[in-house]
């Protein structure tokens, strides 16, 4: 049931209609009853009952008996035991056929003829998003942030609040408890507000993000087809892809929630404006990297094995090189636990992984040559041609690593970076050749338009909500507004052969 297609929205009117008309006391029945047939829809067999039923379980229970021994060691133990359990059920399901791969290779670099067969796993939708959210949930418990839930049905609902299945953002129980269980009355700017979102996300998916999938995927799909050219505009256009994809996806979410009067967390804050990689991904995925902070990162820097290593390296090196050290190393597993849970397979980790700890390194490494590079030879930093350079420096790299990301192998991508360098001129002096690759000038020309409306927005969004502005707008060119974006949707929207609104970039997570 993906975001955009009749079917959700459908769901999405009957469950907001019915949760407002029954009894408040009942209302979370009503989000968990529908976050069930949203989780096992298309997917209902007895392996996905027992995954959901495994997570659920071990959250709800072994929750309970952390916080029933939280003065006693056994209370560390029981929450390893969940997170354990939790871990080896998404490992299995989602990243066992990158161990295989990897034993494969192994086993052909050592000329052994034994291979080990792939297998096919039926996971549940979102299993990584609510897996570590579940975790977040035991650990949170260990820690003292939250008691556990002590009905198991709304531990239920926790779990699977069916917006954030596809596409998260991560929530904290502790941000969630005081609503999702609460009563909540219809509020009629809060409808407005919710759909308005909901319009924009799809205006960034079917205007945008699938007419320049369309473009992506037949460049990438054809790469000894087209030259360098083609392969320069795909790549630079991908980026652009992903995030009107994701963060169209997110919007729709928020604005389905924003409707029930539940208010998630942000995902995205105007990340092509950073000037920096560590901005960008401070604006991007903002909940994978806070929940990544506070249950990887900062548990890393404080563990025992990272304390005494910074020690060693310190009585040796100085403190100044063994401080760099164990914090480089912790971002560097991080990293790689970033690249893993954006898919099973190496073009992730390298690109959404690797890349970006590479890109961080050195960005934090020269950052002190490159002041004193700037003040010799009297560059201005604090001007906006400096600033400009500084954003297309950081998406160009982005868009960079994000050829891993979108490549179907390591060598595939290799390929697509040697084709950058190969030209054909007679493409820069064809104005039609562009249109080969299966957009026409009407399409270019609307995501010329749309992408324009985007950065506009985007940029009105440094300065607060672009929502709250715009009802403080005169009537007239408030619904104007409203209306251009409705229509805009339904006239510009990519529909039937050759557009897949189900291929949501990051439905494998």
């Amino acid at each position: 049931m993906n975001l955009t297609s009749l079917t959700f929205l459908f769901f999405c009117v009957i469950t907001i209609i019915i949760y407002f008309i029954v009894p408040k006391k009942i209302q979370w029945v009503i989000l968990l009853i529908s976050s069930i047939i949203f989780l096992f829809y298309k997917n209902f067999n007895i392996n996905t009952i027992i995954q959901a039923i495994v997570v659920l379980f071990t959250s709800y229970f072994i929750g309970l008996l952390i916080y029933k021994n939280r003065n006693s060691k056994k209370s560390k133990k029981f929450l390893i035991l969940g997170i354990i359990l939790i871990l080896a059920q998404l490992v299995y399901l989602k990243y066992i056929n990158l161990f295989i791969i990897t034993t494969n290779h192994i086993l052909s670099f050592i000329n052994s003829q034994y291979e080990i067969e792939m297998t096919s796993s039926n996971s549940l939708i979102g299993i990584s998003y609510y897996s570590l959210i579940m975790i977040s949930y035991l650990i949170d418990i260990y820690r003292g942030s939250c008691k556990p839930q002590k009905s198991i049905f709304k531990c239920a609902l926790f779990m699977s609040y069916f917006p954030i299945l596809t596409s998260g953002p991560f929530i904290k129980y502790d941000q969630m408890e005081n609503q999702l269980y609460s009563k909540h009355k219809f509020n009629y700017h809060n409808m407005c507000s919710g759909l308005i979102r909901i319009f924009w996300g799809l205006f960034k998916i079917l205007v945008i993000s699938l007419r320049i999938g369309y473009f992506v995927d037949t460049v990438y799909s054809n790469i000894n087809n087209y030259n360098g050219f083609y392969i320069v505009v795909a790549v630079l256009l991908f980026p652009l892809q992903l995030y009107t994809n994701f963060s169209g996806s997110i919007d729709i979410i928020l604005g389905i929630s924003e409707i029930i009067g539940i208010s998630l967390p942000e995902n995205f804050k105007t990340p092509f404006f950073s000037k920096t990689i560590t901005e960008f991904w401070r604006k991007w995925h903002i909940t994978l990297g806070a929940w990544l902070r506070d249950y990887v990162f900062y548990p890393l820097l404080k563990s025992n094995y990272m304390q005494s290593l910074n020690k060693t390296i310190s009585n040796h090196f100085g403190k100044n090189i063994g401080k760099k050290t164990y914090l480089y190393l912790s971002m560097l597993i991080m990293w790689i636990i970033i690249g893993i849970w954006h898919g099973g397979a190496y073009t992730y980790i390298i690109g959404s992984g690797l890349l970006q700890f590479v890109f961080m390194f050195f960005e934090d490494l020269f950052e002190p040559i490159a002041t004193k590079i700037n003040s010799k030879l009297g560059i201005k930093t604090d001007v906006f041609s400096y600033k400009l350079y500084q954003v297309i420096r950081t998406y160009l790299l982005f868009s960079f690593s994000m050829i891993f990301f979108r490549a179907t192998s390591i060598s595939n991508a290799i390929d697509i970076i040697k084709n950058i360098f190969v030209y054909n001129l007679w493409i820069l002096l064809d104005n039609e050749s562009l249109y080969t690759a299966g957009l026409d000038m009407l399409d270019f020309r609307v995501l010329i338009i749309s992408l324009l409306v985007l950065f506009m927005v985007e940029r009105l969004s440094c300065n607060g909500s672009v929502r709250e502005k715009l009802f403080n707008q005169n009537i007239i060119f408030r619904w104007g507004i409203i209306y251009l974006l409705v229509f805009s949707v339904i006239i510009f929207g990519c529909y039937g052969v050759g557009y897949d609104p189900a291929a949501f970039i990051y439905g494998q997570v």
